[in-house]
């Protein structure tokens, strides 16, 4: 786990660093940017990341980095920057040659793990030259084809004998791309790709699924679970290369700042290109409709210019280039002949977001560009500061846990698609016992400490892609998606049992719980789910407490 610390005076910015990096990897501390506190954080030490506000309220930043980075311990440290200024607004003050990355606010989860990632020579992904794969398979005469296979493409190769050890493996050396096998004790490939997909940090990372017999339902399975592609056994090198080829342009073509021409006029592109080139981005040119469609399938770019004066069908280019990219908004540049004038507000009807006439200036093209770029920017600003706020309004402030208004919407989806797809979905409903007894006794202190330790022992023993809630007081449950109920049961009893043998604070509290569980199809709907579950904890506190009762029996 990587030692990360954090410069911050904000209590709300702390808060959303908080909430952001739990479960993400990280050992966070949090410092303010007094003297003391940054003396602080220069003897505790042993850190990998820093991250530092561009303007914190004590002390000038360029100022706190040099104190850290004069201490040798702290050399090979990366330094983050978080502000809200582009980089070269930022050179008044620092010199940029200090800094590590920058973190742009506001950031949602996603950017903010993905920038501490990437920081500096920290990241494996970023120090090596050679791309690095994973091969998971329980089978050594496998692992071994393989990784043969991985090395003659020019990989170098690190093999696990099973998902869990997968998982251990993955987050050690990040690597380009993993290979896991399906069927596999302890852990299988598809709970594997459940498990990666929620952790920030190894999430992006291209899964492939290799099995022996690849059908409709394992598909299914595979890409819900988060898998990019599937290789059936025996892997034959040539298949391998094809899907290594397809990653490779997926993440080619991926990256931000990306401008799409569709055009069949090879000096218009030409000009085009050129005059492009103050935006610093990638610049891929179409000569044919097929061409775009098939590059939007794969990743959405920021611009898209579409010369309409050599097409017949002008108004069907622009619906069906709208139409490919669905709720996705880049901008899009119509450039049409004189003649096409009359055409240019059906355009605008039918996606366009900008009209241009042939002749035009550099100078023209660039502004009219350049407008739409801040727009867009600002735009984007807008929707990732609303993530920020709705990520912080489904989260428990208490405990970390999703909350009730998270829950009730989780549950109701989750219900829509068990019943659309007949697939198992099961609920627990918790209640802490005797708990007004801890808060009489001991205070609300003590009695918020027993909840932030019910929650973290919820966090760490849930499974696969159940989510876990705080519904309200000393309440909790967790949604059980794809699960039996003799399933939630067994792990709603580990919670239990965990729960009751762990001692909490200084007055050694062993809190019990009693829970609940409901499921469908045996309950019809999701008001349903949550009645039946509290009836079933109602009848466990009747029984005696510390104990689970479900809906139907179990055999």
């Amino acid at each position: 786990m990587r030692k990360l610390a954090i410069i911050e005076d904000s209590q709300a910015l702390t808060s959303v660093y908080k909430a952001f990096l739990s479960d993400s990897g990280f050992e966070v501390s949090v410092f303010n940017s007094t003297v003391s506190d940054i003396n602080r954080l220069i003897k505790q030490g042993g850190f990998d990341l820093i991250v530092c506000p561009c303007f914190p309220k004590f002390q000038n930043g360029p100022q706190i980095v040099q104190m850290i980075k004069a201490d040798p311990e702290f050399s090979p440290c990366a330094i983050i920057v978080s502000t809200s200024m582009q980089q070269e607004s930022m050179k008044s003050e620092w010199d940029l040659r200090d800094i590590d990355a920058v973190l742009l606010k506001p950031f949602d989860r996603e950017s903010l793990i993905q920038t501490l990632n990437r920081a500096g020579e920290n990241d494996p992904q970023h120090a090596r030259q050679t791309p690095l794969a994973l091969v998971i398979d329980d089978s050594k005469a496998v692992r071994s084809t393989l990784a043969a296979y991985l090395k003659a493409l020019n990989f170098d190769v690190r093999a696990a004998s099973d998902g869990m050890q997968g998982l251990i493996t993955a987050s050690e050396c990040l690597p380009d791309l993993i290979l896991v096998d399906v069927e596999m004790p302890v852990m299988d490939g598809f709970e594997f790709c459940k498990k990666l997909s929620k952790e920030p940090a190894l999430k992006h990372i291209p899964t492939v699924v290799v099995s022996g017999t690849i059908d409709e339902d394992q598909f299914r399975k595979g890409f819900r679970a988060g898998a990019i592609d599937f290789l059936e056994k025996p892997v034959s090198r040539k298949a391998l290369a094809a899907i290594i080829e397809s990653v490779s342009v997926k993440e080619n073509i991926s990256s931000t700042g990306t401008t799409v021409i569709l055009s069949k006029d090879t000096t218009l592109s030409a000009i085009l290109k050129k005059t492009l080139n103050f935006l610093n981005s990638s610049i891929h040119i179409c000569t044919r409709f097929d061409e775009l469609e098939t590059y939007l399938c794969v990743s959405i770019p920021d611009i898209i210019i579409l010369d309409l004066s050599e097409n017949e069908d002008k108004l069907n280019m622009c619906m069906r280039t709208r139409i490919l990219l669905g709720s996705d908004s880049p901008v899009i540049i119509a450039v049409a002949g004189e003649t096409d004038r009359d055409i240019m507000f059906q355009c605008f009807k039918y996606g366009a977001t900008e009209f241009i006439i042939k002749p035009f200036g550099r100078d023209e093209i660039k502004a009219r560009i350049e407008n739409h770029i801040k727009l867009k920017k600002l735009q984007d600003e807008l929707v990732q500061k609303n993530r920020i706020l709705e990520s912080l309004a489904y989260k428990d402030k208490l405990t970390g846990l999703m909350n009730r208004r998270y829950f009730d919407k989780a549950l109701k989806d989750e219900m829509a698609r068990a019943q659309a797809e007949h697939t198992n979905l099961s609920f627990l409903m918790i209640d802490l016992d005797n708990f007004k007894q801890i808060n009489d006794m001991y205070g609300h202190d003590t009695g918020d400490t027993v909840l932030k330790e019910i929650a973290a022992i919820i966090i760490d023993n849930v499974q696969g892609n159940a989510v876990s809630c705080r519904y309200g007081g000393e309440e909790f449950c967790i949604i059980y998606p794809d699960t039996s109920l003799a399933e939630a049961i067994k792990n709603g009893e580990k919670i239990k049992r965990y729960c009751s043998l762990k001692p909490i604070s200084s007055h050694r509290i062993f809190q019990t719980i009693s829970g609940g569980m409901s499921s469908f199809p045996e309950t019809s709907s999701a008001e349903n789910l949550v009645s039946d579950a509290d009836k079933c904890l109602y009848k466990a506190k009747k029984a005696g407490k510390n104990r689970i009762i479900a809906n139907i029996e179990i055999s």
